[in-house]
Order: C-alpha cells, then sequence, then structure tokens
C-alpha cells in the first residue's frame, strides 16, 4: 500500500491476524472495506468526516433517479426526496414490489439502480469496480478480468474511475464524446480486421466530439467539488440538480475553488500546473446581446450535442420468449444481455465470437427469465425488456430550468409499458402512465450537455428554428405562416396522439412536462420572440458573419 495506508491487513480488513486456523483467521472477515455498510469500522477510522458524508451523498441514494421516476408513475404526488437505496434520516428505502401495486418500484430495483456506492454494480468490460469508498479510490482497469490494478487506495481518481458508472447515454459519456448506439445488431460497427470490434459499458458507441475540457486534459473531479461528489452530510432536499458548479465560477468571477483570479483578472486553474483560463470576452458578437447574458445558460449555445432518446419502451415480461429479443440483445442491461445469450446462442450476432458459436438450446429448455433485484440481490420471476422510439442527437430543445434560465432539455421519462406473465396474458398494453400531477408521463428535463464546444452554435440553429423553440422538427413556411411537423404523430398507443419531440405548441401550451420544479418549455412570449428574429438579430447576425473574434 502506499505510505499513509502503511498498516496492518486486520486494520481495515479484520480477522485474526494471530490465528493460523482459516476458520478463526477470516472470522469477522470485511471483504471489501470500502463497503458503506461496514465503512465505520474500516476506512472511517481515519477519515470520519468523509465516511459520515458519503453515506448521504446522491450517490450513494440517488435520490433524483428514484423519486423522479416514482412521480412519473404516480406513486407520488410530488418528485420530492422521499425515497432513496436505503434508510436514511426520514428518506426510505424504495418499497420492495410485494408491498407496491406499481410497476415503477419493480423497476427501479430491478433495471435500473446498479450504478450507486451500496452496489458494486455490473461486471462487464469497463464496469468492475468496488463498492462505497472502493467504487471511486481503488483503481480498477478495464480490463475484461475484473481486478483492481494493485493492492493500493488512489488519491485522484480519473475520468476512467467515473465513466464505471457514468456510462451509456447518461451524464459522463458524452464528456468522452460517446454516444450509445442502438440495440438492434444492424447498428454494430463495420468488421476491424474481420472481427467486431470490441464493446465497453455493455454496447458500441458512436464516436462524437468530446467537450473541449476533456480535450485541454481537464478531468471530472477539476470541476466537480467535494461537496458533490462526497456530500455535504446533509439528505438532499430538493429533486432539483445538486450540482452547483458554473461556468461564471472559472470564466468570469473566478471563483470556483479550482481557480484564482489574479489582481491583473486573469484566471489561472490551480491544477495542471497553473493552467490561464479563457475569461469571458464582450467582444463576441452573441455575448453583446443582453437576453443572452440574463436569460441564457452557457451551455444552451455552447454544447455542441446532446443526448435526445425519445419514447422509452418497457415490458416486463414473464415468458421465455427470447427470439424476438435475441436481434436486440445490444440494449444496455447486463441481466437482459445475458438471458437471450443463454437460451438462443449467439445465432443473431453478426460473427461469432472469438471463442466460437454458441448454439441455442431446444424451445423445451428453455426456462422463464429471472432477473435479480440491484437492492437485495433476490431473484424474482420476469426480465424488464427495453427499446426506443428513436434516438437522436443534433437536435437541441430549449426550455426554462428551475431557475428560470433558459436550458437545453432531453426527453427523460417518456414511459410506455407492457407487462406479459408466464402464460402469456397481456395484463399492461402500451400504457403510459400517469405522473403524480395526473399528466401522462412525457417528459423534458433541463440538461447541461458535457459536450462544450470552444465556439458556440449558429445563431440560426436557434433563432427561427422550431426545434429550438421546443415545437419539434419542422419545416417552416415562406409565404404560408406556420410550420409543417417533420416527424408523425404517435398512433400506436392507446388514448394518445403526440409527437415525441414536442414539448409545446405555437402558442406556448406545454404539451410534456417537467419533473424539475419551476421547469418546463418555453412560453407563448419567448418562443414568438425565439421563432420571429427581430431586426436587432439581423444586425448582430450580419456583424457576426464579418467580423471573426481574436478571442474565444
Amino acid at each position: 500500500m502506499d505510505p499513509s495506508h502503511a498498516v496492518s491487513c486486520v486494520a481495515c480488513h479484520g480477522g485474526d491476524s494471530s490465528s493460523e486456523n482459516e476458520e478463526i483467521a477470516h472470522k469477522g472477515l470485511i471483504p471489501d472495506p470500502g463497503d458503506l455498510g461496514s465503512v465505520d469500522k474500516t476506512c472511517g477510522k481515519c477519515h470520519p468526516e468523509e465516511s459520515r458524508r458519503v453515506k448521504t451523498s446522491v450517490m450513494a441514494l440517488a435520490p433524483r433517479i428514484i423519486n423522479h421516476t416514482r412521480f412519473a408513475f404516480g406513486t407520488q404526488d410530488k418528485p420530492l426526496p422521499a425515497y432513496a437505496t436505503v434508510d436514511a434520516g426520514s428518506l426510505k428505502q424504495v418499497p420492495h414490489p410485494s408491498f407496491s401495486t406499481n410497476l415503477g418500484d419493480d423497476l427501479l430495483r430491478r433495471s435500473c439502480l446498479r450504478c450507486h456506492l451500496h452496489t458494486r454494480g455490473a461486471s462487464r468490460f469497463g464496469e468492475h469496480r468496488g463498492k462505497g469508498c472502493s467504487a471511486c479510490h481503488i483503481a480498477y482497469p478495464n480490463s475484461s478480468d475484473g481486478r483492481p490494478r494493485g493492492h493500493v487506495i488512489v488519491r485522484k481518481t480519473g475520468i476512467t474511475a467515473c465513466l464505471k458508472c457514468h456510462n451509456s447515454n447518461h451524464v459522463g459519456a458524452d464528456y468522452v464524446g460517446l454516444f450509445e448506439k442502438d440495440f438492434e445488431r444492424g447498428f454494430r460497427s463495420p468488421f476491424m480486421a474481420g472481427r467486431l470490434p470490441p464493446r465497453i459499458y455493455g454496447s458500441e458507441q458512436h464516436r462524437l466530439a468530446s467537450d473541449i475540457h476533456f480535450r485541454r486534459g481537464m478531468e471530472c473531479m477539476d470541476c466537480h467539488t467535494l461537496d458533490e461528489v462526497h456530500g455535504t452530510g446533509e439528505l438532499p432536499g430538493t429533486s432539483a440538480s445538486q450540482v452547483t458548479i458554473s461556468c461564471e465560477a472559472c470564466h468570469v468571477r473566478g471563483d470556483h475553488p479550482a481557480a484564482l483570479k489574479e489582481d491583473s483578472g486573469e484566471i489561472i486553474l490551480l491544477k495542471g500546473k497553473g493552467r490561464k483560463i479563457p475569461v469571458w470576452n464582450r467582444a463576441i458578437i452573441p455575448h453583446q446581446v443582453e437576453a443572452h447574458i440574463a436569460k441564457l445558460k452557457c451551455s444552451a449555445c455552447h454544447a455542441t450535442w446532446s443526448f435526445q432518446d425519445y419514447g422509452l419502451h418497457l415490458m416486463l415480461e414473464e415468458r421465455a420468449d427470447y427470439w424476438k429479443w435475441a436481434l436486440t440483445q445490444g440494449q444496455n442491461d447486463p441481466q437482459i444481455q445475458e438471458i437471450p445469450h443463454r437460451y438462443a446462442g449467439t445465432y443473431a450476432d453478426v460473427l461469432p465470437p472469438p471463442g466460437g458459436a454458441t448454439p441455442d438450446k431446444p424451445v423445451s429448455e428453455w426456462k422463464p427469465p429471472v432477473t435479480k433485484d440491484w437492492l437485495t440481490g433476490e431473484a424474482r420471476s420476469g426480465a424488464w425488456f427495453r427499446g426506443y422510439t428513436a434516438r437522436r442527437w443534433e437536435t437541441l430543445p430549449l426550455g426554462f430550468n428551475s431557475r428560470g434560465k433558459i436550458s437545453l432539455m432531453r426527453p427523460m421519462y417518456q414511459y410506455v409499458i407492457s407487462h406479459v406473465d408466464s402464460t402469456g396474458t397481456l395484463l399492461v398494453d402500451r400504457v403510459i402512465p400517469r405522473t403524480g400531477s395526473g399528466d401522462p408521463a412525457l417528459i423534458f428535463n433541463p440538461y447541461a450537455p458535457h459536450t462544450i464546444g470552444e465556439r458556440g452554435r449558429n445563431c440560426h440553429e436557434c433563432h427561427g428554428n422550431p426545434s429550438a423553440a421546443g415545437l419539434g422538427e419542422a419545416l417552416r413556411g415562406i409565404k404560408t405562416p406556420g410550420i409543417t411537423p417533420i416527424w408523425k404523430h404517435e398512433q400506436q398507443i392507446p388514448g394518445h396522439v403526440f409527437r415525441w419531440d414536442a414539448m409545446a405548441d405555437m402558442e406556448g401550451k406545454a404539451l410534456q412536462k417537467s419533473t424539475h420544479p419551476g421547469a418546463g418549455p418555453l412560453d407563448r412570449d419567448t418562443i414568438g420572440r425565439l421563432m420571429n428574429p427581430s431586426s436587432l438579430h439581423r444586425v448582430l447576425w450580419h456583424k457576426y458573419l464579418t467580423i471573426v473574434p481574436s478571442q474565444p
């Protein structure tokens, strides 16, 4: 171990080092000292404050995904923190399905909650990690054997540790330019030297533009503070994001903990050998618009792309019907990936795997799917299979965040639920749940993409663009006023006719809602001004085309 941890084995792992009898020596053994269930006796002996705080952190309790999902399924009146991965203070553990008739709780327990500090998560290439403190501070390389790099504790965790959980189409993967490919086998990559490329994080990814901060050598912890990661020691109090960092803290005020503002006005990044931080430049044409300064989040212009996954279709299947799922085996759930492979073999693979093809089993030997509860480890009948209506990254709709700032929005919790029992009886057929407020669970939420570019997007990507106004992809009439939608209305869901990509109509009526308090689509006035650029916009657009700024 490193000099700071030059202690005996039993100091962290427990047991009895005085005995040569294996049973006696291993009595009370703690396999993973970072486990939050035993951390007070291990890491907490030397790091009591960190151990206390991390147990109430969002990474340990996952309050947002839990309570937003339960609200979307109509189990809670509000998406405020009431439930968590474990009992913690006033927060209760997500109800067990035997005590709940709502499918949302079962979905959370068996399909969603593998990425939190109380579990080791998946055992796939790129995702091996420990529990609790070990999830970040024990270095697991991206290898297939699932073993840590060595018996050592690391202080600086690095991006690799973050991506153990923050992969797939979730915040973090976009920082390094990864967008998960669709599930059907036709989306696999072209052959490389006669073989398919290896898959990391359970799926293949499109390689898109990474964040400018990543390209400049910055890691996650260069921006995110310990209070955000370790927690403050207080239970999460709101359903909005717990992130407190901002672009202005580094590029305008210089009051970020990782930055130092000199008397000259120059701002320096304390890590990374004192690199200079570019300072916000009022000479940039879009920066001269007061409405931009007062009302827009920086990422509303500077994000180059964003996750836009529309229509999350989920089927709880309890019968052994694996042929139809084998072709979509790439859906990023480790339990789902394993089940069709076990029974249907590798017939759906484009090429046989390196170890050779695996034959399918006779249908007579197929058994109904069984998946485990990530919170308790117990196995229950059934499995949650999924698919999307469409997956995009190029259209970036705008809306209001909880602070009233114009922010990029992404579709989330656009649920369509089906349930088939072991006899083949269709119990739930393409149902969009009703939220706790009585609205259909068609939800867009504010999002800060980690895809920041040095220059902002083209002005016309927002001004005059129906997609940016939250009206969905559409063609705008020139001689005839109005817009013509490109996406067809969804008509395959009983009782609903709507467009997946439209948050509002031209009158500012909200067609989809947000689970963040006060957030939602743009209002009528903002939509009108965005869709009908003013004379000032045309003047500034002309200047933007003719003047090339010397500094980003």
